[in-house]
């Protein structure tokens, strides 16, 4: 930490000192006030700032930071009314769907990017890369071959939607315009929420700069998310030795229901 913001100082003061009529080249120098959170049972959420310095910033830049938690497979069914009676049907099967998703800006993403920018980043919500690998195939449309388009067709959107709604519901996926501050010396700071349902995994921070609606420069870092103490012991158990685990599960709940059982047959 001492180190991240002895560089941020030094590259800030290296900004202010160059002549302004020489053309600086343009970095990004970027770090996080917690690199690790623990996830413990009174965890009820947790706050950090990524912050940090660009050169050869100007006029008009913007700047957007993504956070996107650990992909996992997703199985998304829409409620079909049936003989009077409202049932799941219709799954469809999502591969690599992050867990968390995030992105704060020191604007709009429409204001300053473009559409073929953010698509191809997988910047904001309407962007988000959603695969389901089982209906996509490929065809050969005005002579070009190989094109991937998707049997859902226009459903796919609704699908979208509903992911991202029912996320976004859970603080799980965020889009904060305004939430990017850009300070003097091309110094920047975001606040970052992760909610009591945060998943553990490892998190990738994406910080791009925008110019005349592409990025012209990016940087990584990372952040982990991890369970610790009891929790992280019963994880482990469970993942390590799932047999052993779900004998004691079920072990547990017959004792429990047994134990119910007999205090309410004696009342």
């Amino acid at each position: 930490m001492i180190r991240a913001l002895l560089a941020l100082l030094v590259f800030s003061g290296a900004a202010h000192a160059a002549p302004e009529d020489e053309i600086q080249p343009v970095g990004i120098v970027a770090a996080l006030t917690q690199e690790v959170v623990e996830i413990r049972s009174n965890f009820t959420g947790a706050d950090f700032l990524v912050y940090g310095a660009v050169t050869g910033l100007a006029e008009g830049d913007d700047i957007v930071v993504v956070v996107r938690g650990p992909q996992e497979d997703l199985r998304v069914m829409r409620k079909i009314r049936t003989l009077g009676i409202w049932i799941n049907r219709a799954p469809i099967a999502f591969e690599d769907i992050y867990g968390y998703y995030a992105v704060a800006s020191t604007r709009s993403l429409s204001q300053f990017a473009t559409f073929s920018s953010l698509r191809r980043e997988g910047i904001g919500m309407e962007h988000l890369r959603l695969s389901a690998p089982a209906h996509v195939r490929e065809e050969t449309r005005f002579g070009v071959g190989g094109v991937v388009v998707t049997e859902l067709g226009a459903e796919i959107v609704d699908y979208r939607r509903a992911i991202v709604r029912n996320r976004a519901r859970e603080g799980l996926y965020v889009e904060s315009p305004g939430g990017v501050e850009i300070l003097d010396g091309g110094l920047f700071r975001a606040g970052v929420r992760l909610p009591p349902v945060t998943p553990v995994g490892e998190y990738a921070l994406d910080i791009y700069l925008f110019r005349d609606g592409v990025p012209i420069a990016s940087r990584r870092t990372s952040l982990q998310v991890r369970k610790a103490g009891f929790e992280q012991a019963i994880y482990d158990f469970a993942h390590e030795r799932a047999p052993l685990y779900g004998m004691i599960a079920v072990i547990i709940a017959l004792i429990a229901g047994w134990s119910a059982a007999e205090v309410f047959r004696r009342r």
